[in-house]
């Protein structure tokens, strides 16, 4: 496996992260330029299974889409099309970085919320951070 796709996915998920954390808010422009990295190595490489890595990062996102849209004021899109970047560098092996990362987040929010003495649903972080952290625990043992 080259190192340059997961290189380039840490570096993404620093970028959104930063400016998750500054701006609430994911920009298109660096997820679209992941995308298209990914898109153009897979395409180098033959574009064997390019179909069914995308099949699996819309699955993957799918249920975040629903979140987003069900109680947008608790999940952006931005964090969807992050999820959808994601999936499409790790494949199925998204679930696992993804669950570390929501559930690192979770964790952190009731901190928070406990802290504070607010009740959680009161209390709302930037995803991005989270997701990366999940990523990059998830990267560390395959390196």
């Amino acid at each position: 496996m080259s190192l340059i796709p997961p290189i380039v996915l840490c570096a993404t998920l620093v970028a959104v992260s930063v400016v998750d954390l500054r701006r609430r808010v994911i920009p298109n422009r660096v997820l679209l330029a992941a995308a298209a990295f990914w898109l153009g190595v897979t395409l180098w490489s033959g574009g064997a299974g390019a179909a069914s890595s995308l099949a699996v990062a819309v699955v993957i996102a799918s249920p975040l889409l629903a979140a987003a849209l069900i109680r947008p004021e608790g999940m952006g899109m931005g964090d969807v099309k992050l999820v959808a970047v994601i999936a499409l560098y790790l494949g199925w092996e998204a679930w696992a970085a993804l669950l570390v990362g929501l559930f690192l987040a979770g964790l952190t929010g009731v901190l928070i919320s406990l802290g504070n003495r607010r009740p959680p649903a009161e209390t709302s972080l930037p995803l991005a951070p989270f997701l990366a952290a999940g990523v990059v625990i998830y990267l560390i043992p395959l390196q």
